[in-house]
C-alpha cells in the first residue's frame, strides 16, 4: 500500500492502529503499508452527518420520526429528513468530493515519482484469469479507512450509482472492499469483498469489459470500515 487515507473520526484512527500492528513485518510480509506520519486525514472521510439524530437511540427515532426512520431502514434517501436536511443525498455528495480528491493526489504523486504502473491482459492467454490476478497483485494500492455508511457511498459513487443503492451493499465493521479504477475512466472497472465475504480473483476484469489488450495506469483501492 502506498498511501492511507483516513477519518479523522477516532474509532477509523484506531482501526488502521490495529491494522499496523497486526500485520506481519518483513520483505516477504502480504501487507505493507506506509508509516504513520504518511497517514492522510481527510475529513471528508468522516461518518454520514445525522445532526439532530446524532446518538440518539433507535427507539427514540422510531418514536419521534416514524417516517423518516422507515425511510432510513428501508434505504430511500429522499425519505430521510433530519433538520431539513437529506443525509443520504449529502453523504453521495461528498464521496464523490473523495473520490476527486484521493484520484487527484495520487495521480499527482504518480507525476511526481515518476511511477507509470501498468497491468496488462491479453484475451489470448490460457491462463489469462491467473495472470490478471498475479499483475494485479503486484502494484500497490491505496488505502481509505473510513466508516461503513460511507463506504457504502464510496462504492456506489466509484461505478456511477446514486443513494438509491444505499443498504444494497453494507459494510459490516471491520469491512473492506477492493475497487480497480482507471485514470482515464470516469467510473471504476470492477471490485470485489476482500473482508468476510471474499469474492472472485481479479481475473473477473476479463468478464467485465470484455477479452481485449490494453495498458493503463490505474488506481487500485482498498475502502475499510472502522470496528
Amino acid at each position: 500500500i502506498k498511501s492511507v487515507y483516513v477519518s479523522p473520526l477516532t474509532r477509523a484512527q484506531h482501526t488502521l492502529e490495529l491494522l499496523r500492528s497486526s500485520v506481519p513485518r518483513g520483505p516477504d510480509a502480504p501487507l505493507v503499508l506506509p508509516p504513520p506520519s504518511e497517514d492522510v486525514i481527510l475529513p471528508n472521510l468522516r461518518e454520514i452527518d445525522l445532526y439532530s439524530w446524532q446518538d440518539r437511540t433507535k427507539d427514540y427515532l422510531r418514536a419521534r420520526h416514524p417516517q423518516e426512520y422507515a425511510a432510513w431502514k428501508k434505504g430511500d434517501p429522499n425519505g430521510v429528513v433530519v433538520d431539513g436536511r437529506k443525509p443520504l443525498l449529502e453523504l453521495w455528495e461528498r464521496a464523490g468530493k473523495v473520490w476527486d480528491e484521493v484520484r487527484s493526489a495520487e495521480l499527482l504523486r504518480d507525476e511526481e515519482l515518476g511511477e507509470e504502473s501498468r497491468v496488462l491482459y491479453s484475451s489470448h492467454d490460457d491462463d489469462g484469469e491467473e495472470d490478471a490476478a498475479a499483475a494485479a497483485a503486484t502494484q500497490s494500492a491505496t488505502l481509505l479507512m473510513c466508516h461503513g455508511t460511507l463506504g457504502q457511498a464510496l462504492l456506489g459513487s466509484a461505478f456511477g450509482l446514486d443513494a438509491t443503492i444505499f443498504r444494497r451493499n453494507k459494510f459490516p465493521n471491520c469491512g473492506m472492499a477492493e475497487i480497480l479504477w482507471h485514470d482515464d475512466d470516469d467510473m471504476a472497472t470492477a471490485w470485489r469483498w476482500r473482508y468476510p465475504t471474499p469474492g472472485s480473483e481479479l481475473g473477473c476484469l476479463r468478464e467485465q469489459l470484455g477479452s481485449y489488450y490494453f495498458s493503463k495506469r490505474k488506481l487500485h483501492v482498498s475502502i475499510g470500515s472502522e470496528m
